[in-house]
């Protein structure tokens, strides 16, 4: 009695477990000859990725991988005799969504082959398999974002500082003051870097920006804090939070102790009307020079926003319009 015919188109194998064994392991398992023509593929490519027996027989297994992955592959092969084995990362198509969105036709998968050889030691037959990594790629690939956002925002943290200890040493009277200057602007940042850092791709909340400042300077809740839930940026959020942060400081130093504010927002930008007005008693006026230049440097070159103000005797409103990238907005 003849064993029972595979349907890839070779004959069962006389060990009963192996197909069985084949048959149930997470991989996409195949044969090849030297030159990566393939003579058998497992159930499991056929039913990933559509292919017939036929279809995937010779190199028609490569219509299943992506067309920007193909070039790599075959490379893969051509460097097999050399290197003694076959190891590429590219994408294969799932089978029923060749016409769904751009991203979701096609998985990340390993493949690694190694030959069998012969009595003489040449590679008769190439077994390999494919293994599915689409969520281990996509987490490197988060993990690389990850790590060039914080270069990225390092080196420009340290640009933040270099103009800040600039500034304040034209400015400040006595090396005192150029460390009470520097101690209080870097505090600042340290709590605009502790709010980043929770969610680093979801971007900053903007009530929590103004609440941490308040905080800081022990001011009470402002007295109208509305808008709708905005998320900002990284980016903008560590500006902005830095020109909140020369608000609430010009706040403190002028008496200014009832705050209020509110923001709206449109497609492309962002308006926040901040208001103060002061108790009875003389402000401490220092350090404005210093700081109606930074915070102008943060809203009007940092940020590219247009500002108004408006001073009474008692009362200040700062209405800002900044615009911001398409990717923020309303929560």
């Amino acid at each position: 009695m003849r064993p029972e015919a595979d349907p890839f188109g070779i004959e069962a194998t006389e060990e009963p477990d192996f197909r069985r064994m084949v048959e149930s392991i997470p991989h996409l398992v195949w044969q090849s000859n030297p030159h990566g023509d393939w003579i058998w593929a497992s159930r499991q490519w056929a039913a990933f990725t559509g292919q017939s027996a036929e279809r995937s027989c010779g190199c028609g297994w490569l219509d299943a991988v992506h067309p920007e992955d193909r070039e790599p592959t075959r490379e893969a092969w051509r460097a097999a005799s050399r290197r003694g084995h076959v190891a590429v990362e590219h994408r294969l198509v799932r089978h029923g969504t060749e016409d769904g969105p751009a991203g979701d036709s096609y998985r990340w998968f390993f493949t690694r082959a190694m030959p069998q050889r012969d009595d003489d030691g040449r590679a008769a037959t190439w077994f390999g398999t494919s293994t599915d990594i689409h969520d281990l790629y996509l987490m490197r690939e988060a993990q690389a974002f990850l790590v060039q956002e914080l270069q990225r925002r390092g080196r420009n943290n340290l640009a933040v500082i270099r103009g800040i200890m600039r500034r304040v040493a034209e400015t400040a009277a006595s090396a005192e003051e150029a460390a009470a200057h520097l101690d209080d602007r870097l505090a600042a940042m340290a709590r605009i870097q502790a709010e980043v850092s929770r969610e680093p791709l979801s971007g900053v909340a903007l009530d929590v920006l103004i609440r941490d400042e308040l905080s800081a300077h022990a001011l009470p809740e402002p007295s109208e804090l509305s808008g709708p839930p905005v998320r900002l940026p990284v980016e903008v959020a560590e500006k902005l939070g830095l020109a909140l942060h020369e608000l609430v400081r010009g706040a403190v130093l002028d008496r200014h102790d009832r705050i209020a504010a509110s923001w709206s927002t449109t497609a492309s930008h962002l308006t926040l009307t901040w208001r103060e007005r002061s108790r009875p008693g003389p402000g401490l006026a220092c350090g404005e020079t210093l700081r109606a230049e930074m915070l102008e440097r943060m809203l009007s070159y940092d940020l590219r926003a247009a500002t108004t103000i408006t001073e009474t005797e008692r009362d200040r409103s700062v209405v800002i319009v900044l615009p911001l990238p398409r990717s923020s907005g309303t929560a």
